[in-house]
């Protein structure tokens, strides 16, 4: 019995099976009482044959709806056969006005309101009214309007309690069925909730896993790579490990999407901001970038307002894949032409910019009927032409991005023309943490550049930077222009193309001209040009300024294949200083000793907390750099431990967090939590030298010997 009970009236059932299965269940009460009451007052044998032609058509229909599970249409028929045949003839016939039949038609109605939907609903309450009205009229017609109405005629139990208590006992039924479905899904919807809560707890525990247990080995091929990078003398060398860099960036770049989207499911993404060099920013962007197009035939321009503030505040990692993404994304389509970055700013205040950046390809360009959907999830731009496109990628790149601007309050947009190419344009604001101009926009007197170049474009970007920089300049179009203008035109520098440069061999140049060899990315040296620094393009206000700041005459310049380096880094080495890096991964301990090294540090590693906590009670140290991650005391416990050492500078002593979680909100919890600074894996160079330079003086703290 309870088992068919659950069957039918179960909370597993769904509800509008239990509406059904409660009113085929009170129909049957009603034919059963019907017929008693047949028996009772002496109907006529015509009445039961109504009754069992309605029982019939009845069942029929219940069996359909069986069969089928419409319950729409099998109730709209049995409604039907109630209101129109079953309820009517049998109240004519036993032509009582308050006969317990009229109430009933309420079963009716009540089947119509928990169990049709639409129109099927109205047609059925349209057919009730005239069936009732025509059937209250007709036995008024034929029997009360003559005879008139008695209440000895009335059996109060028959046609009054009975029929009330049926109708109304087969609403409460409904009532009822429905309040328990409803605490039912209520609790299932609570239980889902949890479930999910937990999932995505469990989701972003395995993200912060996952990233942390990429970057970690990532830090040790990256930082490795960059110590080679520094030795090798050979340029194939050099471009291998630059593919080698771009490939660990790439994959980084894919985890911190990972990242990202996770949160932009339940739009929780979180801005760790902080001040950043913009200097530094946008020369390692556009660095990555050039590698990336080595030996491409794809031209990569820039353009950079060179009033832009030095230092900015916000969240330059999130603002990096911003750029990034785009970048990349018109790498990945653009197989010919030219790639072109400008940024610039707009809607200046005294402690406000809006960053203004525009991406010009001349890719393959969008449809136009995909650009309404180029910022979904997983989109990728399908090529007709280049079936290979499709599958590159993880097509989060675009919709990352617009999240991470709308967090910042900017905005995104896209102009493209099909195979013609497209513009991408974001704004994103930021506040300034350092008036002072990338560039230095002074008047330099007596400076006057020569630019000899075969590309056009990139003439006409540097002499568009030339002038914002407000530096005298010329250009020369052809080999008889150049050495025209070599002995006339007293220059005090030149800028001219590797390729162009046996134009200028055969020339005596004049006394104290200054030339620089502009190359692109992978351009292989030869000896003839060891003795002039070189210029890596796309050139920017940045890298002139470096250059016309930096170099002195060309007997007085450093030799060799890496005089380029020393336009584009400044020298961050220290005297005296020692570091101690604690962490418990062999490799990344290496790496990290090395680079500092390089630095020029005095380097001590520990393996573990308590190794550190030794070190430090043995012998002082002018920075610490602690990975957070480790087994037994991680870096929190073994930072505070050291805070509470019986030591005045280990109060004081800089110590910066190496970790590889990068979810959102960890460095922040990280700073909370005691570290001056944090440095996430895998190590970036620029921002290691960034941070020395805070936290560290060129000759170091002082005495570092022991305490």
């Amino acid at each position: 019995m309870k088992k068919t009970f659950g069957k039918w009236f179960g909370l597993d059932v769904p509800l509008e099976e239990v509406y059904f299965n409660i009113a085929v269940a009170y129909l049957s009460i009603i034919f059963i009482l019907m017929i008693m009451s047949g028996i009772y007052f002496g109907f006529e044998r015509n009445f039961y044959y109504v009754i069992g032609l309605a029982g019939f058509v009845t069942a029929f229909c219940i069996g359909y709806v069986t069969q089928s599970h419409n319950y729409q249409r099998g109730t709209f028929a049995i409604a039907m056969i109630l209101e129109v045949f079953y309820f009517p003839v049998s109240y004519i016939m036993e032509g009582r006005l308050l006969s317990f039949v009229i109430i009933y038609y309420f079963i009716s109605v009540l089947i119509v309101i928990f169990v049709l939907r639409g129109r099927l609903r109205n047609m059925a309450f349209a057919i009730y009214c005239f069936s009732w009205a025509g059937s209250v009229l007709c036995v008024y017609e034929a029997q009360y309007k003559a005879s008139g109405f008695n209440l000895s005629d009335v059996d109060y139990a028959v046609d009054i309690i009975i029929p009330f208590f049926i109708v109304g006992l087969f609403l409460c039924s409904e009532i009822y069925a429905q309040i328990k479905h409803y605490e039912h899904e209520s609790r299932m919807a609570e239980d889902s909730r949890e479930e999910a809560d937990y999932l995505e707890k469990q989701k972003e525990v395995f993200l912060m896993n996952m990233s942390h247990e990429i970057r970690t080995p990532m830090n040790a091929i990256m930082s490795a790579a960059e110590l080679m990078e520094a030795q090798v003398t050979d340029s194939e060398t050099e471009q291998n490990i630059q593919y080698i860099m771009n490939a660990c960036k790439a994959l980084v770049a894919i985890v911190d999407d990972l990242l990202v989207i996770s949160k932009q499911d339940d739009r929780r993404i979180v801005l760790a901001e902080n001040s950043y060099d913009v200097k530094e920013f946008l020369t390692e962007i556009i660095n990555m970038i050039a590698v990336r197009l080595m030996g491409t035939g794809v031209e990569f321009y820039v353009y950079i307002d060179p009033l832009l503030p030095r230092g900015l505040y916000g969240d330059a990692m999130r603002v990096r894949q911003v750029f990034i993404n785009i970048l990349n994304n018109a790498v990945k389509y653009t197989r010919t032409g030219h790639i072109f970055l400008k940024v610039g700013m707009k809607d200046i205040t005294a402690d406000m910019i809006t960053l203004h950046v525009e991406v010009e390809d001349t890719g393959i360009g969008i449809k136009e009927d995909k650009l309404s959907g180029l910022f979904e999830d997983y989109l990728r731009v399908a090529d007709d032409i280049n079936q290979s496109l499709r599958a590159e990628g993880t097509g989060l790149g675009l919709p990352i991005s617009k999240a991470i601007i709308d967090a910042c309050d900017g905005n995104i947009s896209v102009d493209s023309v099909y195979n013609k190419g497209s513009v991408f344009s974001f704004d994103i604001p930021q506040k300034v943490s350092d008036m002072e101009s990338i560039a230095d926009v002074g008047n330099r007197d007596g400076i006057k550049i020569m630019i000899y170049d075969e590309d056009a474009m990139f003439t006409d970007i540097l002499c568009m930077t030339l002038r914002d920089l407000k530096l005298f300049y010329e250009t020369a179009h052809n080999r008889r222009e150049f050495k025209e203008m070599v002995f006339t035109g007293s220059f005090t520098h030149i800028f001219i193309s590797l390729t162009l440069f046996p134009d200028l061999q055969n020339i005596d140049l004049p006394e104290g001209i200054r030339v620089f060899i502009m190359r692109k990315y992978g351009d292989e040296d030869y000896s003839a040009i060891s003795d002039f620094p070189k210029l890596t393009k796309p050139l920017s206000a940045i890298s002139l300024d470096r250059a016309l700041t930096d170099f002195e005459p060309r007997d007085t310049q450093e030799k060799g294949r890496h005089a380029e380096s020393d336009i584009d880094e400044e020298d961050h080495t220290v005297i005296n200083a020692r570091a101690l890096v604690v962490d418990d991964n062999p490799t990344n301990l290496i790496v990290a000793e090395r680079l500092l090294r390089r630095e020029g540090f005095d380097v001590v590693t520990a393996d573990s907390g308590n190794m550190a906590l030794d070190l430090v009670s043995a012998m002082r140290f002018d920075i610490l750099f602690i990975d957070y991650m480790m087994t037994g005391m991680d870096g929190v416990d073994t930072l505070r431990a050291i805070r509470r050492l019986p030591f005045d500078w280990a109060v004081s002593v800089p110590c910066i967090v190496l970790t590889a979680d990068a979810h959102d909100g960890a460095k922040q919890m990280l700073i909370n939590a005691g570290f001056d600074d944090y440095l996430p894996k895998p190590i970036n160079i620029s921002e290691l030298e960034y941070m020395i330079k805070q936290y560290i003086t060129p000759t170091g703290h002082g005495d570092t010997g022991d305490d």
